[in-house]
């Protein structure tokens, strides 16, 4: 597709300003984030202010016969984005008139610039890292009164070899080197197919970038579950970078038509919103799996990162995949992990279908485990065929792709089981595993992090809570960790402040958190104690007993149920409720040393040799996890 003319000046109207040779749209000096398409668009119109440039010169020059998008939706699309951009509207226009089934007219007063004389001007040559930057002095009309004087042209030329030398040295010490890429954000790719039923296709590429890219050891990429706040958001790129803590940001479009896909991408450094790099793919949709490694092998390139074997290795690899099955994985990542039974089904059915239709795709296996395993957890506990079809689907995975981190994070969830006798050991190995092959995987230490609140290994709860969010700045399974981690250390007003910041990102997460199972009703039958009502108190443990029937994570309501009848003066029955939640998944020493709702029980002999025991299990978690 044509780039805007490069003979069209630079212009001024209202508080904006256009440099079409630069690609840039400024306001009060300000730049405004401006795709291509709208950008030529607006070339055209400036080139005849005041007159109708049509829809069949726009087609002609813009949109020719080969142009994989839909002319209408394309030309009505560009011409939103710069209105968008513009602040201008359809109805009460400042700048773009529409006439209807006519075309459009720039109706503002321009001020346009000559081009300067390209003998009389600096040169752009590329600069060391590929971008336009100024280069020598090529003003041969300029110069030429100068070659009279064999002496003066005898001494420009020593100047401009010395200019020339120290320019050169300057470029070795890295002294105009562009800015150091070491942390990046995908941006949500913009939807150009004009068929809103393709964002599943459109951000299953962002997610594909995301996950290729953040298995370079050297880049620090933020998960895709932060970057795709910004999907609907106009906020500038700079204010994106400094939330996200970033270096450069990765942008671009997503064109279909039929069997043909284009891919747009671009770099831009953040802080400037310099554009560093850009390049379109054209494929057919059966090789958008494999598409997706050699965007990401040329953002690694241009970004000058250095790989190491393994990771040159797999960005190198050839991944064919039947493009029926990833269509279905594409459309189940909008449900994986989330909280809805209907998120869960849907994501079983399409990545059962994705497995079935192409049996050696790994990433649709590992999926499939870990939408099995969040059935087996939070939807049917007392199913235990659920578990087995996860442990199935990863270990397929693994079989077929041993560097999948996400089949390791999917394995680490389910050895952290009363099936598998909580094998904590075997779990964090699981997820340091899955770390070394990709470090800028939230999800590894988000579940570290909660491994180690469960073990009250606190300090390195808080560790991994703190780099999980730094990737993920908005993963709220994260944030209410950190919450329970400083409710587990007696830092309750911290605590309640980053608990209630969980539920404002999540609601759906802290309403799973707090009502599943019995969890609220042994809350309240803590609460009815601390009100001296003992009998409603047991009414509500009753009630919590009943509902957590099954449930393989009841660790957490049995330790309250102890601490409530630890209040009631009831050792032996709160004993052997915290002797439950030890065995089942919370052996948490330190709270229990820490809380004050087991007092009562201090002096009592078996809490003691209960006491003795849990910390001398503590110990030893402390030296080996």
């Amino acid at each position: 597709m044509p780039t805007p003319s490069a003979s069209a000046p630079p212009a001024r109207f209202g508080p904006f300003e256009v440099d079409f040779r630069a690609g840039e749209l400024l306001k009060n000096g300000r730049r405004i984030r401006l795709q291509d398409q709208p950008l030529q668009v607006l070339a055209m119109l400036l080139e005849r202010p005041g007159n109708v440039v049509t829809r069949d010169e726009f087609r002609q020059q813009l949109w020719p016969d080969d142009t994989l998008v839909d002319f209408d939706h394309g030309l009505n699309n560009a011409i939103n984005r710069l209105r968008d951009a513009l602040n201008d509207s359809a109805e009460t226009p400042r700048f773009i008139e529409t006439l209807p089934k006519r075309g459009y007219r720039f109706i503002s007063q321009v001020e346009s610039e000559a081009i300067p004389d390209p003998l009389a001007a600096r040169e752009k040559s590329p600069g060391p890292s590929g971008n336009d930057q100024a280069g020598s002095v090529t003003a041969v009309g300029a110069l030429l009164p100068w070659w009279r004087n064999r002496w003066a042209a005898l001494g420009t030329a020593a100047l401009v070899l010395s200019l020339l030398f120290g320019f050169a040295v300057n470029v070795w010490k890295g002294r105009y080197s562009a800015t150091r890429i070491e942390a990046i954000a995908v941006l949500p790719l913009e939807n150009m197919t004009g068929d809103p039923t393709q964002e599943y296709l459109v951000d299953g590429v962002t997610d594909a970038l995301t996950t290729e890219l953040a298995q370079v050891s050297a880049l620090h990429v933020i998960s895709r579950t932060s970057a795709m706040r910004y999907k609907t958001d106009k906020t500038p790129l700079p204010e994106i970078a400094r939330e996200l803590k970033v270096d450069a940001v990765i942008a671009g479009t997503v064109q279909r038509a039929g069997k043909q896909v284009r891919i747009t991408a671009e770099l831009i450094e953040a802080a400037t919103d310099q554009h560093r790099w850009a390049r379109s793919y054209d494929r057919d949709v059966s090789a958008l799996s494999a598409l997706q490694i050699e965007i990401a092998r040329d953002l690694a390139r241009q970004m000058d990162v250095q790989l190491i074997p393994q990771e040159r290795a797999r960005l190198s690899r050839s991944q064919s995949v039947s493009p029926e099955a990833f269509d279905q994985y594409l459309r189940a990542q909008s449900h994986v992990g989330l909280l809805k039974r209907d998120d869960n089904e849907a994501a079983i059915r399409l990545l059962e279908k994705a497995v079935t239709l192409d049996p050696n795709f790994a990433a649709a296996h590992a999926a499939l485990g870990s939408a099995y395993q969040r059935r087996a957890f939070s939807f049917e506990p007392q199913n235990r065929e659920w578990e087995e079809k996860a442990f199935a689907a990863v270990q397929k995975a693994l079989q077929l792709d041993p560097n999948l981190a996400e089949a390791y994070v999917a394995r680490g969830l389910l050895l952290s089981s009363s099936t598998n006798h909580w094998a904590y050991e075997r779990s964090v190995q699981q997820y340091r595993h899955a770390l070394e092959l990709n470090p800028s995987l939230a999800e590894a230490h988000h579940q570290l992090a909660n491994l180690y609140n469960h073990v009250c290994l606190l300090d390195k709860a808080a560790e991994e809570v703190q780099k999980a969010v730094a990737l993920d700045p908005f993963h709220t399974g994260a944030r209410f960790r950190a919450g329970i981690n400083l409710l587990y250390q007696g830092r309750y007003e911290e605590s309640l402040a980053a608990l209630r910041d969980a539920q404002r990102f999540y609601p759906s997460l802290w309403a799973f958190q707090t009502s599943r199972g019995g969890l609220l009703a042994s809350m309240q039958a803590l609460l009815a104690v601390a009100e001296r009502n003992p009998h409603k108190a047991e009414e509500w443990i009753r009630e919590a007993l009943t509902k957590e029937q099954g449930y393989s994570h009841f660790h957490h309501t049995a330790y309250i149920i102890g601490s409530a009848y630890a209040r009631m003066n009831k050792p032996e029955l709160a004993l052997k409720y915290l002797q439950q939640a030890a065995d089942d998944g919370f052996p948490c020493y330190t709270l229990f040393e820490r809380d004050a709702n087991l007092d009562n029980l201090r002096s009592h002999p078996p809490f003691t040799n209960f006491m003795t025991q849990q910390k001398k299990q503590w110990e030893y978690f402390k030296a080996k996890l």
